[in-house]
């Protein structure tokens, strides 16, 4: 079984090679900085660089919840690409890279529909990574404002777009929109009942894009699905959580068996 055990201990070793590699990477690629010049969609797409504006997402002494909210919305808009492509997997690690998480590396190849372009559950990974559709900018600002004590919660609007609805308390209730850097300040029962409302706000859409972009979302578009069904939208994934430690775990246990025995032909020899 000696052999068994020191094949365990490679593949051990190996596994947390990699972790300890991953460490030292960043899921961003910094060719998303110019990636609007490529696809030619959205303008300014990101203007903020990483990790520069993890400083300025942090709540300013003073500033009240309502101006914090609509100040991270803003940051989200400009320090994340609207981007998804399929073409842009590898490049932009839609697929999580083997050196960040093997585990959700594998599924991406078991279950490619759920993993093969994931979307993080951890805010903090979307930011990182930089690119993504409305849930993923809308993820962070959830995770933000629900750690500064921020009610927060994903809406899914008429099953085209999602948004944030933030209670401010002792304030209002403020739908963000941080893809397009729109904020909303009106409930969801308002807005069904009479979608015009969100007219206004949305009333530059045209400014947002570039005059080359394929199928952009109009005013009127906007106007249209802020009248549907508007429900909750869920990106809780408890496999992300727990691999994220297994990751650590498992190559332990690997390595385990050749520690005991090594410990035990120690003692023998002492």
């Amino acid at each position: 079984m000696k052999w068994l055990s020191r094949a365990l201990l490679a593949l051990g070793v190996l596994l947390l090679g990699i972790n300890i590699y991953g460490l030292f990477r960043s899921l961003r690629n910094p060719e998303l900085y110019s990636l609007e010049h490529e696809i030619k969609n959205p303008l300014n797409d990101v203007v903020i660089r990483y990790p520069d504006i993890k400083k300025e997402l942090q709540k300013k002494t003073g500033e009240s919840d309502h101006d914090f909210a609509i100040r991270v919305n803003a940051l989200v808009h400009n320090g994340f690409a609207h981007y998804w492509k399929t073409k842009g997997i590898e490049r932009f690690h839609m697929r999580v890279p083997v050196w960040e998480n093997y585990m959700l590396w594998a599924a991406s190849y078991i279950r490619p529909a759920r993993y093969e372009r994931y979307e993080f559950a951890n805010y903090k990974k979307n930011l990182e990574r930089g690119v993504g559709l409305c849930s993923s900018h809308s993820i962070v600002v959830k995770g933000i404002l629900k750690e500064y004590g921020i009610k927060a919660e994903l809406l899914d609007v008429g099953g085209r777009h999602v948004v944030v609805r933030a209670e401010i308390p002792n304030d209002s209730v403020l739908l963000l929109d941080p893809d397009f850097g729109i904020v909303v300040p009106h409930d969801t029962a308002a807005l069904t009942a009479n979608p015009e409302l969100a007219r206004e706000p949305y009333s530059r859409m045209a400014d947002l894009y570039y005059k080359e972009a394929v199928d952009p979302y109009t005013t009127d578009l906007m106007v249209d699905i802020f009248g549907k069904h508007k429900h909750v939208y869920n990106v809780s994934n408890w496999f992300e959580g727990f691999s994220y430690w297994a990751i650590w775990i498992l190559p332990a246990l690997l390595i385990l068996p050749a520690f005991i025995q090594w410990y035990r032909k120690r003692k023998v020899n002492a």
